[in-house]
């Protein structure tokens, strides 16, 4: 996006270089020698960055700050005021300028000014950007379950307490980022960065890289000084992932940053301190990786401070349909689908999945369906097999009590087909509320036919 740069000066020499100068670097600049031909083009056109006189030839400079800042608040407006007239500078700022320049000015420290300017503003609409991704996709902990109620408080606990390291415990796919993210946004910490790296995804040496940074030379690539993530994240949250799979040579590393808040970079001799809150997660069992000589004990209470446990998805059957729900929301609008909800056999199927994958893989599933569905109702055939098997598994194991019930010494093949019929009549009737009409039409049957199958099995016919 190219930045649009508004020159107001009455003197041509000092337009002609600053306009000059300014487009050496790539900026698009307009130059105006009045008050009236800028705050045209500036109401039709709009500016990034307006550098604006005080004194000009039809208006006071002041005056047209006021003006420009009521037409665009987010404008960056520079008052250019004589060297050492300290009184109009600060009159500027308190009009609402964002910095001035006095004359006569550098263009070195102009450019200095407005690439500051720059970054500032990118920073500022990244985080503005991520902020409201966050609203959207990251602001809620999903269920209704006692157990994410509890996980709420805690993260709110978590949250205050912005010192503190906070130990994610929790299957894959549960959502231990998310929750670190939450704790981070709930934070005094919230406008400063978070900042995650997988510990599994990258090796040791890399790793100690990654965290720590290295000076120019430590090592064969190390071709030009680097900061670490620990550096970057200073002030803010450091988010260590799969914390289980640390090399034991980092662990000592990450112990005395923890503890003396403070390291050294990769070939480094001083000592860098940090402010940086850390958070990590971990699927594996830490208690075991102790007993095994694979992680530090004293590194693990040290990180174990504030422990949070991340239910797994089939401990909290009844929020699978609002998640369920809440990723079609999603989906529908992101492709652009006229879908309004699950069909009660696709319900009944996505209820009765165990999801190994927990929640990660229930969105998955419904991006999939969502993509894939053709009618304002999710079916059945949108999901993938591997559910609709589990789904037919589970209705199996209601009917057959034993696995293989035909090795029973009194086994009766006419009465175990008989008890099956009988048990599905039944599931059926209680399904649909004893609505023979429905029943007969869930199980394939005519109304006559279903009436002899309640004859045949003594099942009472309230109708009759």
């Amino acid at each position: 996006m190219t930045v649009k740069i508004l020159i107001v000066d009455d003197e041509e020499m000092i337009r002609w270089t600053l306009k000059e100068g300014l487009e050496c670097e790539g900026y698009e600049v307009k130059d105006f020698k009045d008050g009236r031909s800028f705050l045209e083009h500036f109401k039709r056109f709009g500016a990034d960055i307006v550098f604006l006189d005080v004194r000009l030839p039809d208006s006071n400079g002041l005056d047209l700050l006021l003006e420009a800042n009521k037409l665009e608040p987010e404008a960056i407006i520079i008052i250019m005021t004589a060297y050492g007239d300290v009184e109009t500078a600060v009159t500027a700022m308190k009009r609402g300028a964002y910095d001035y320049l006095p004359k006569p000015y550098n263009l070195v420290e102009v450019n200095l000014m407005v690439h500051k300017i720059i970054q500032a503003n990118i920073v500022k609409s990244q985080l503005h950007h991520f902020q409201e991704r966050f609203e959207t996709q990251f602001s809620r902990i999903i269920g209704e379950n006692q157990k994410m109620k509890s996980l709420r408080e805690e993260i709110s606990i978590a949250a205050k307490a912005d010192k503190t390291t906070v130990l994610i415990r929790g299957e894959s796919g549960t959502g231990k980022e998310l929750v670190a993210r939450q704790i981070h946004f709930q934070s005094n910490r919230a406008d400063k960065p978070f900042i995650d790296v997988n510990a599994a995804a990258v090796s040791g040496s890399l790793l100690e890289s990654e965290l720590f940074g290295h000076e120019k030379g430590a090592f064969t690539d190390a071709q030009k000084q680097k900061k670490g993530l620990f550096e970057l994240a200073n002030s803010g949250t450091l988010f260590l992932d799969e914390i289980g799979d640390l090399d034991m040579s980092l662990q000592v590393k990450l112990l005395r940053v923890l503890q003396e808040r403070k390291f050294r970079r990769v070939g480094g001799t001083t000592d860098i301190h940090v402010d940086v809150r850390v958070i990590s997660a971990t699927n594996a069992d830490l208690e075991k990786n102790i007993e095994e000589g694979r992680l530090r004990a004293d590194l693990f209470y040290r990180l174990n401070i504030f422990s949070i446990k991340i239910p797994p998805l089939r401990e909290r059957r009844s929020d699978i349909l609002l998640l369920a729900k809440n990723f079609l929301d999603e989906f529908r609008k992101e492709f652009s689908k006229d879908i309004s909800g699950f069909r009660e056999d696709t319900i009944k199927i996505i209820e009765n999945y165990d999801f190994p994958g927990n929640v990660r893989e229930l969105r998955n599933i419904i991006e999939r369906a969502t993509l894939l569905e053709s009618s304002n109702l999710i079916r059945p055939a949108s999901l993938p097999e591997e559910l609709k098997i589990s789904s037919n598994l589970k209705e199996s194991s209601l009917i057959f009590n034993d696995d293989v019930p035909w090795r029973s010494e009194n086994f009766s093949f006419k009465e175990y087909i008989d008890s099956v019929e009988k048990r599905i009549v039944q599931e059926v009737l209680k399904e649909t509320d004893n609505k023979k009409s429905k029943a007969a039409q869930m199980l394939g049957l005519t109304r006559f036919a279903l009436r002899h199958q309640l004859k045949k099995h003594g099942i009472e016919d309230d109708d009759s």
